[in-house]
């Protein structure tokens, strides 16, 4: 991948730009993949016009040498490990890669769970999925198909895959907490995920973060590897371990002189817990309004809109869901102790209150869908997210003071 540090790290007088965007993060490495794809960039990154073999920011040199699997035309130096190596795959297994680009790491799958598994990729560059396509097609590969979508959003329906892998890509994703919210939505209750990426561990340069470039060359997106870990725990995964590690060496220029490489390719790996750890029942306590979608006066809230839609999803997939307006229901909100307890505490500005299993999971706000999705799950009978209020802050309901 071309990286050109004298563009991106003028020097240490040199004025540093503001940060870029999500949305530019995405078009940059949507460009830079695409150009790859269509061979009009190199596959790896070095400096401009340097060949992969000899350039300086090498993730992954020759590691795929005598792998099963492995497909020339298909492999474009992207990767900065070998998470199919860890992950424990096995023949009738489905497994996503995530990022799959041109299919190397899917072929390499596709030979451990052999015919009678399945291979599902997904990469949100055409030009990426194209390719991979067509790799697929010229190796017969009836058990491979490549999917155009984002991760942010995967095209697969929930608890649909055995094992999710990718190499070098969640880096790449600016939003990473919803990125392993939906990595876990769609793996099987007992599932896991092995993953390689870059991370980081200590302060990259102000210049580094701010160049997209380098956040296309996998460099820029790393975060610091106790962060990255932390979102994974986060996300719901348990048993979360660094299976390997190594340092990458960066370019001249790209660091002050003297400073040390901040920069490791770990790969990481995680289990989705049990199907008993899901909730099948939500209770949603909202503010007085006029309707649930605030879709019924002259200003429609898009929130309100969405969020409706999100609870309708989440009644097709099984859970049962209650909502109450309090100008429209309010001894509903009597009837419930926490939410009683929760109002006297902090007033009405706490709602909308989500309830689940009698504990309040989320309030103040409307979370998405992905959001949902998690704060459903509870863990040894407590729920992602609670409000502590005391019971002291109000008498009880029958005593009729709240």
């Amino acid at each position: 991948m071309e990286l050109n540090p004298t563009a991106v790290n003028p020097g240490p007088d040199a004025q540093i730009t503001a940060l870029p965007t999500a949305d530019d993060l995405r078009r940059s490495v949507r460009d830079k993949y695409a150009a790859i794809a269509r061979g009009e960039a190199l596959s790896c990154c070095g400096s401009t016009g340097e060949p992969c073999e000899t350039a300086e920011i090498n993730m992954i040199g020759d590691a795929y040498d005598g792998v099963d699997g492995y497909v020339e035309g298909a492999d474009l130096k992207l990767g900065c490990g070998l998470p199919v190596e860890y992950a424990g795959l096995a023949p009738g297994q489905t497994v996503l890669d995530l990022g799959a680009g041109a299919g190397i790491d899917a072929f390499v799958a596709r030979s451990m769970v052999g015919e009678t598994g399945r291979v599902l990729g997904v990469d949100f560059t055409h030009e990426m999925v194209a390719k991979a396509r067509q790799n697929a097609a010229d190796l017969g590969y009836g058990n491979v198909r490549f999917e155009h979508g984002d991760i942010e959003a995967l095209p697969f329906p929930d608890a649909s895959v055995d094992v999710v892998v990718s190499n070098c890509v969640l880096n790449l994703v600016p939003d990473k907490a919803r990125a392993f919210a939906e990595t876990f939505r769609v793996l099987r209750p007992d599932g896991h995920f092995c993953v390689s990426d870059v991370v980081s561990r200590g302060d990259l340069p102000a210049s580094v973060r701010a160049s997209t470039e380098l956040y296309a060359g996998c460099v820029a997106g790393a975060v610091d590897q106790a962060e990255y870990l932390e979102l994974i725990a986060r996300a719901g995964f348990e048993g979360v371990e660094v299976v390997a590690e190594r340092a990458i060496q960066l370019q001249d220029g790209l660091l002050t002189e003297g400073a040390s490489t901040p920069l490791y390719s770990i790969t990481v790996r995680g289990t989705r817990p049990a199907e008993s750890a899901i909730s099948s029942m939500l209770r949603v306590y909202d503010p007085p309004q006029c309707c649930s979608t605030g879709v019924c006066g002259p200003d429609v809230d898009p929130t309100l809109v969405q969020f409706a839609a999100d609870l309708r999803a989440l009644e097709y997939s099984g859970v049962a869901v209650e909502r109450f307006n309090l100008a429209q229901q309010p001894e509903a909100f009597v009837a419930e102790p926490v939410v009683v307890q929760a109002i006297n505490a902090v007033g009405t500005s706490v709602l909308p209150l989500l309830v689940v299993d009698g504990r309040v999971v989320s309030h103040s706000r409307y979370p998405s869908r992905v959001e949902l999705a998690t704060l459903l799950r509870v863990a040894d009978g407590q729920p992602a997210f609670r409000l502590d209020v005391s019971v002291a802050t109000c008498c009880a309901p029958e005593a009729g003071c709240c």
